[in-house]
Order: structure tokens, then sequence, then C-alpha cells
């Protein structure tokens, strides 16, 4: 490839640049010319045939054409620059012309056909070139045209002469701008030329010559920098001689070798172990010693190392000069240039005579110790043969066992896998149980506010009765079985402890007036009001302890409920409960019998209060799950004191913070926003998704006077396509349906959502899953909250007011 210098490159640059700007103004120049002189030459003919126009008045009123021909002949012998002229009469025929015998029809067809009174100039095109025509009419047009021609050659003539003139001009000042050029080229290569000689000399290791650059632009800077960095690796790098020291301090012999086999060096170390001088070895091609000697012991090596790069661990024996064999183990590498060019072969190499001694005794004591195994391994045969009789009772015994093992393993296999279909099916059972429970109890709360004649209200109480009695059986079987299978949850989040006794008795506040009994609470003033438990869990106990002592006790009775202070640190209360009745009473031979699942203390109160002797058994394992205890007090006919305790963790912030913070900041403060703002009622828009044709009904029954309008589909994949098509304000999700569950449809509206920038739409899982295990699947999965089937219409109109406007639940 064709290398070009920079001088050479800048100076062909800048004529090129000159050369361009002067074609550039050459071309500006040329055509201002010509647009100047074709508006002279325009003026020149226009004015010639106005004063022909003048004097061709009187011929043309006389008929005097002879006149007319000796005007525009003497005319055209004035100006030798006339191409032609002729006149055209009204009727659009020749009068006079210049054109002698042979009159050029084309053009005098475009003069006529182009002629125009508000036109002066008209462009005729013929074999000679570009015509001008000046065209001025006589008397109006009355008496006709005089054209005047100029053939536009006469301008090209006009320009071409200037620019002759200009032409000696411009190439003066081209041999100016190259000169000024080289000059100024100079000037920059010379400094470029000296970085780059102290560039190559630096390259071949002299770093004692500085750059003598003395410009003050980018070069001069250039050149300080890199004199400033010559400086600095001169002090920080190792010199030659110094180097050369280092290597022969060395106890390991160091051989350099060229890429062609010749030594370039040795160290000391060499020198001494094989008893020569650097000369005797220097300069010498690795071929040219002797079998026994170094450089041809390493020859094959030094071949493989030329074309692998590397060679390590090679061992071989080589002979002194005073023909001592010494063992060594050596390794070669290849130093490359930049361009990957082997510049030399560097040989390490390394006396292991030492090392070869210690093998050999090594060898000996191995053989020695082989020796002493060789007798024991007779010793440990004539007494293996002693053991074998004991060791065949063993390996009887050792069989026994195993078999045991094997059998009781397999027997765990059993119990797990039990274990494993018996969850499977109760959370199959519990999700088919709560769906028809949800129809059921949906559908006789819908029909409470119907009119309906005495027994029709009757049968309709006896419905929704047996449906909340149901889904209590429900719930405390698949609870007994979670608690038995180790499968139990418990939830560690603050709560309101006053709230919750508060809320349990109001909920059982019916059941008491109805019996007209006396049900009272008590909270000790120093409980915190806030602490940290599973509220649900500690809800449950109080329930069914609660409505034990509400069912148990007569009418006109009295039942109480207090909460009272224990053991307390600055992180954790314990709280005892007090739940005590004056109902019938329990034996005492019969308590401990309460507590035990499916039993009663006598098999007529089953008969005469109904249940199924769950509750108590499945308070207990809660308390104890929470790390508490239960006591129980009773005296037949007087009446029962059911206690236990639980300790709380405290909640981080004061007491008297979360004694200004109403209950249920967070959610139901938004119900009461929602619910109450005023304003326009507007009708939002809901997705109601569920694979029960029944539910959907339900569903469509109890929103019926709420401000909503209701889409359904029958499963998530249908839910999606409709969630991609309408805006909704919120969307019901059943989670266990055909096609694509309410887990993955929730998880695909999130994605909608990301992708379009919509804003999030509120997604409740409206599903028969109640465990704490799904309501946490639900919240990951995307959902903003979760109702549990089967659901009361207030539970659900209430969550539905904390989205909605307009949406009464009171």
């Amino acid at each position: 490839m064709l290398r070009v210098s920079l001088r050479k490159k800048f100076i062909a640059g800048t004529a090129l640049l000159i050369l361009l700007v002067g074609g550039a103004l050459a071309v500006l120049v040329r055509h201002e010319l010509h647009k100047r002189f074709e508006g002279e030459v325009y003026k020149r003919g226009l004015s010639i045939a106005r004063y022909i126009a003048e004097a061709a008045e009187i011929p043309l009123i006389t008929d005097n054409n002879v006149s007319l021909q000796l005007l525009v002949n003497d005319y055209q012998k004035i100006d030798p620059d006339i191409g032609f002229i002729f006149l055209v009469s009204p009727e659009k025929k020749l009068t006079a012309h210049t054109f002698g015998a042979q009159v050029p029809s084309d053009v005098v067809r475009q003069a006529i056909e182009k002629t125009s009174a508000s036109l002066h100039r008209i462009d005729l095109y013929s074999k000679d070139g570009l015509i001008y025509d000046c065209t001025v009419p006589i008397q109006g047009g009355a008496l006709g045209y005089v054209h005047v021609g100029l053939y536009e050659a006469l301008v090209t003539k006009n320009v071409h002469g200037v620019l002759l003139k200009m032409f000696p001009f411009v190439i003066c000042i081209l041999v100016i701008g190259i000169i000024a050029a080289i000059a100024f080229v100079s000037v920059i290569t010379r400094s470029i030329k000296r970085l780059t000689d102290g560039v190559q000399r630096f390259s071949n290791g002299e770093l004692s010559e500085v750059l003598s650059v003395r410009s003050h632009d980018e070069i001069g800077q250039l050149a300080a920098a890199f004199n400033t960095m010559i400086e600095k690796l001169s002090a920080t790098t190792v010199s030659r001689e110094y180097m050369e020291k280092l290597i022969d301090s060395m106890d390991d012999m160091l051989i350099v070798i060229s890429p062609d086999g010749v030594i370039q060096s040795v160290n000391r170390a060499y020198c001494e172990l094989f008893e020569c001088r650097p000369d005797e070895i220097i300069g010498r091609r690795v071929d040219e010693f002797d079998e026994r000697e170094a450089p041809l012991c390493m020859f094959s090596a030094f071949q493989h190392s030329l074309v692998s790069g590397r060679v390590q661990g090679i061992e071989c024996t080589c002979r002194t000069s005073s023909g001592t064999l010494v063992p060594l183990l050596f390794s070669l590498a290849v130093m490359k240039d930049d361009q990957g060019r082997p510049q030399a072969i560097i040989c390490a190499a390394q006396n292991i005579s030492n090392l070869k001694k210690v093998q050999h005794a090594l060898q000996q004591k191995q053989l020695e110790i082989e020796a002493v195994n060789r007798n024991l391994e007779e010793i440990v045969v004539s007494r293996t043969a002693e053991l074998a009789v004991g060791n065949e009772g063993l390996r009887a015994e050792v069989a026994e066992r195993q078999k045991k093992t094997e059998e009781l393993r397999a027997a765990r296999d059993a119990a797990e896998s039990a274990n494993r279909a018996k969850t499977e099916f109760l959370a199959n059972m519990s999700h088919e149980m709560r769906t028809p429970l949800n129809s059921i109890i949906g559908g006789a709360e819908y029909l409470e506010g119907a009119s309906l004649a005495p027994d029709q209200q009757h049968c309709l109480e006896m419905i929704r009765h047996a449906g909340d009695s149901l889904l209590v059986q429900v719930n405390d079987l698949i609870d007994l079985a979670r608690i038995e299978a180790g499968q139990l949850e418990l939830l560690a989040e603050e709560f309101n402890l006053a709230d919750t006794l508060e809320a349990t008795v109001q909920m059982l506040g019916l059941n008491a007036r109805q019996k007209q009994l006396d049900l009272s609470l008590a909270i000790a003033p120093d409980i915190p009001h806030f602490v940290v438990g599973d509220q649900a869990r500690l809800q449950q106990v109080l329930v069914n302890l609660l409505s034990n002592a509400i069912k148990f006790t007569d009418n006109g009775g009295k039942v109480t409920v207090s909460a009272q202070r224990g053991q307390a640190d600055l992180h954790a209360i314990e709280v005892y409960f007090l739940v005590r009745d004056t109902g019938i009473g329990i034996e005492s031979d019969k308590i401990d019998m309460i507590f035990e699942t499916f039993a009663q203390a006598d098999s007529s109160i089953t008969r005469r209060y109904g249940g199924s002797g769950l509750g108590l058994a499945i308070s207990r394992r809660l308390v104890e799950a929470m790390g508490g205890s239960f006591k129980v007090e009773s005296v037949p006919g007087v009446g029962s004191s059911f206690a236990f305790s639980i300790r709380f963790p405290l909640a981080e912030h004061a007491v008297a913070e979360q004694q200004g913070v109403p209950d249920g900041t967070g959610r139901e403060g938004g119900l009461k926003d929602a619910a109450g703002s005023e304003g326009p009622l507007r009708i939002s828009r809901v997705l109601l998704v569920d694979d029960s044709l029944e539910n959907r009904a339900l569903m469509r029954l109890l929103l019926a006077r709420q401000p909503l309008v209701v889409d359904e589909a029958n499963n998530g994949r249908e839910a999606l396509e409709l969630f991609e098509q309408n805006e909704y304000s919120l969307v019901l999700m059943d989670i266990q349906m055909p096609v694509m569950d309410g887990y993955t449809a929730t998880r695909m509206i999130r994605r909608i959502e990301e992708r379009s920038g919509r804003r999030p739409t509120p997604v409740v899982a409206l599903t028969a899953h109640a465990y704490e295990a799904d309501i946490r699947r639900c919240k990951e999965a995307g959902c903003d909250d979760h109702i549990a089937k089967p659901f009361k219409k207030k539970g659900l109109l209430r969550c539905l007011a904390g989205y909605l406007q307009g949406i009464e639940h009171g």
C-alpha cells in the first residue's frame, strides 16, 4: 500500500481546497457575468427595436416597403452584433427583414406565435443556438411588430473574455496558497518529525535524551507531556546493568537463546555449575554441543517451545566440563514482540541433585514400609480368620436391624404419603364444600329482604342457620386437620388488642340479648392497646369460648370477659384472658374430656345444645401454638371459668401514640372515604370472573341494587380478553378455574397494565381458598384484597366500598 507523508497530504489538501474554492468562485462569477451581459444585450436590442418601430411608422402608413427594407438593412450594417431584424404586419406576415434569400421559417414562426403586446423578450431556439428576440409593437400593434434578434453566443463571448483576463490572477492566488501551505506544513511537520524520532528512540530503550520541540501549541504540549513521561520512566525503569546483576545473583541457571538457535547469554549460576566461561558458550548454536552437554540436551525442547510457546518440567542429565553428571529440571518460554514474532527463548534450569537424593532415600523408606506392611497383612489375615466366626453373628444381627429399618422407613413413607393425600383431600374438600355453601348462605341472605310468608320466612331462617352451622363445622374440621398435620401458620402482625376484644363481644351480643344474658367486658387499663400476634386466631379462641358460655348459660344468666396484665418487660407482655359464665358447669372428672376432639362432657348435651365437640379442642391447640396454656375451673350448676395466657411482643411505637390512632387507619379509612364521599353518583364497571354459573348468578343478585355494570368471564383467559378491550374500576377474581386460574390471570393483568401504562385496577380475590398461605399467595400474585367463600353480603359490600363510590354497605 502506497504510504504518503503527512507533509504531502497537507500540501495536496490545501491545493485541492484552493482549487475547489477557485472553481466555485469561477462558476459563480461566470453565472453573474452571463446574467449581467444578458441584461445589457437585452436592453441594447430593445432600444434598437424601439427606434426602428418609431422610424417605420410613416413607411408602413404609406406602404413604402422599399424604405422599410433600407431601414432594417442600414441598421444591421451599423451594428454587426445584431443577428436579424424583421417586421411583421398585423396579419402576421413579413413586411421587411434582413434574412436575405433564405428566410429561417422556424425562427420566424416561433417569434410570431410567441408575440404578445405585454412581452418584449422572446427566447427562440435555432440550430445556431439560443436567440434573444426583442419585440416592440408599432403603434400598439396596430401597424405590426418589430423583431430584433441577438444570439446568446455574443453573451458567451463577452463572459469568456472577462474570465480569460481573470485567469492569471487565479493562478497567482493558487501558487501563493500552495507556497503558504508548504511553509505552514513545514513548521508543523518539523515538530512532528522530532516527536516521531523521540518516540523511536524511546522504543529502542534510549531514555536519556528528551524532545527539543519549542512550540507552544498542541504539539508542544504533547512533547512536554512525553518528556515528563520519559523522566518518570527513567526514574522507575530498571536499567540493563541492574537486570544483568539481578540475573547473575540467581541460584537457578538462566540461558537466553535466539529463535535461530544461537545462545545469546548465560548467567553466573550456569557457568559455575558447568565450569565454563560465558565467552565459551555465547555465540554458539545449540546443536554444536556434544550429546551430554546442557545446550544439546534441551535442543528438542527448544524446537517444541518455538511451536507451542512454552515447555515446562523437562528432566535431563547433563555432563559438566570435569565429566560429572548433573540432573537438571528446566523450562522454556518464548519472548515475543508486539507483532507476535519470537525474539528469544528463555530457558530456566535448576540443579535437582539434592532432590534426587531425597527421592532415593524416600524409595528406600518405601521399600522398608512395604516389607512391614506385608508382615502386618499376614498378621491381619490370621486375626481376620479368628474374627470371621464372631462376625457371622454380627452380620445376622445387622441384617435383622437393616430389615427393621427398611420396614420402619416404608411405614414412614406410607404415613407421609397418607398425610399428603389427607392434606390434599382436605384442601379440595374445603374448596368443594365452601363453593356450594357460598350459594346457600348468599342466596338465603339475599332473600332476607324479600316479602315472604311467615312459614317461608321461617324456612329461610332455618336454611341460613343451617348454612352458618355447616360453615362452622367445615372450618373446625379443616383447622383441626391442619393442626394435626403441623401445617398451622401463625401470623405476626400488629393489631389493636382492645378493639379485638370489643369486636368479639359485639359480634356475639345479639345471641346474648336473645337469651337475656348479661354480657360484659373488662379490660385492665395498664394493658397496651397495640401488640404483635395473630389477631384472627386469638379472636377465633375468644369466639369459641364466648359462644360456648352463651350456649350453656340459661336465660337471665351472666357472662363476663376480662383481660388482665401479667409479667412484662420492654419488649413483650403476658396477657391473661378469662371467660366466666353462670351456666350448667362441668363435672371435675370430665374436664379433660371436653378438650378431646369430637367429645363432650355428656352425650345428652349434644342432643340438647348441639355442636361437634371441636371448639375447645381447637382452641386449646391454638393457644398452645401461640405459646400459652389453658386452665378450667367449673362447678356443676354454678358455672365455669376458662382462662388462658398468651405472651405478645410489643409494638415498636409508644403506647400513647398508639391510642391516638383509630383502629383500621389503613384500608378501613379508605372505606369510609370512598363510601362517604359526596358528589354525583357514578356507575362503575366491574369484571366478575368465576367458572361457577351459580356463583355468578348469586353475585348479580347481591349487586343488583348497586351502581354497577357487571361483565362476566368464565375463566382467566376470557377475563384477559375483556380486560384488554374495556376499562374496569374493579375485578372480582375467582382462583380455581379451568383453562387459566386466577393467579395467572392476575399476573397477566398486571403485565398488561405495565405494558400499556394503564392505572392499576383493584383486583379482589373471591375464592373458597381461605388458608393463610392462600391469602399470601393471592397477594403475591397481585391481588389487592381477599374475600373467602362463603361470604356475607355486608362483608362483600364493605370491601367493594373501599374501592368504588356509591356502594351501600350499611
